[in-house]
C-alpha cells in the first residue's frame, strides 16, 4: 500500500505536480527514505488526493508528478465520537485508535470524572494525533477535532437527534443488537476512566440517547470508543 502524505487543503490538485514539505517531508525523506521514481499518495486531508512518483528529492521538500487524482466525499452517516477527556497520553490512545478504526469527528467531552483538562495546546496534540494515525491508516479525510463541550453544551447540540448511544458497561442492550437509523449520523458517547456518573447517563437519556454496552468484559476508557465505532462500522456496511 503507498505511503500517504499530507499537504495543505486547498492545493490544486489540478496541476501536474505537487510539493510537499514540513513536517510531512521530513517523514518522507529522513524517515521513510523515500527514493526518486518511487510511488507515493498525497492527499489535502479533506477528500482530494493524488497519487505519482517522487520527480525531486531534497532535504526539506519533495515534488510528486501526479498520475492519478480523486475526492472521497463526505460519509453521508458519519460517525461521531464524544471521548471524554481522559489523563496523560491516554488521550492520545484513544484518538489514535478512533482515528484509525474510522471516525469522522472527535468531540473532547469534560466528563464530571474526568481527571485531565483541555486548553489549547492539549487541543493541539489531538489534532496533530488525527494527522499521524491517518497517515498510518491511508486516510485521505483526517477526523475533524471538535472544541471541547461541557455536559450542558453536549446536550444542547444532540437534544432530538437519532442514533445517540451512550456506552455503559451495565445497560441491557448491547450495540451489537440495537437498531441503527441508516439515514442518521451515529453519536457515540464515551466516558472517563472513572466511569460515567448517574446524573450523566440520566441527563443523556432525557435527551434522547440509548444506553447500550459492548459486550461482557469492560475495556479500558481509552479503547471502548474504537471498539464501538468497529461495531457501527460493520452494522452499518462501511466495513
Amino acid at each position: 500500500m503507498l505511503s500517504t502524505f499530507f499537504v495543505a487543503e486547498g492545493t490544486n490538485f489540478l496541476a501536474g505536480e505537487i510539493e510537499v514539505n514540513g513536517d510531512e517531508a521530513h517523514h518522507g525523506v529522513n524517515v521513510l527514505r523515500l527514493k526518486q521514481s518511487e510511488e507515493v499518495k498525497i492527499s489535502d486531508g479533506a477528500g482530494s488526493w493524488g497519487i505519482g512518483k517522487v520527480s525531486q528529492l531534497s532535504k526539506k521538500s519533495f515534488t510528486v508528478e501526479i498520475s492519478d487524482r480523486g475526492f472521497e466525499a463526505t460519509a453521508k452517516q458519519r460517525v461521531i465520537v464524544v471521548q471524554a477527556i481522559l489523563k496523560n497520553d491516554a488521550n492520545k490512545e484513544a484518538v489514535d485508535f478512533l482515528t484509525q478504526v474510522g471516525a469522522d469527528e472527535i468531540i473532547p467531552w469534560q466528563s464530571q470524572h474526568s481527571i485531565g483538562k483541555i486548553d489549547d495546546k492539549s487541543l493541539s496534540k489531538w489534532q496533530s494525533t488525527t494527522r499521524e494515525s491517518s497517515r498510518q491508516s491511508r486516510r485521505v479525510r483526517i477526523p475533524v477535532i471538535s472544541n471541547a463541550d461541557s455536559t450542558e453544551s453536549l446536550i444542547s447540540k444532540i437534544k432530538g437527534l437519532q442514533n445517540i448511544f451512550v456506552l455503559h458497561e451495565s445497560a441491557e442492550n448491547r450495540l451489537s443488537q440495537i437498531e441503527i437509523n441508516q439515514e442518521a449520523d451515529v453519536i457515540l458517547i464515551v466516558g472517563p476512566e472513572g466511569g460515567l456518573s448517574e446524573i450523566e447517563v440520566n441527563t443523556f437519556v432525557a435527551a434522547g440517547a440509548k444506553v447500550v454496552r459492548l459486550g461482557e468484559s469492560v475495556l479500558r476508557a481509552a479503547n471502548a470508543g474504537a471498539a464501538a465505532v468497529s461495531v457501527v462500522m460493520s452494522r452499518t456496511g462501511k466495513w
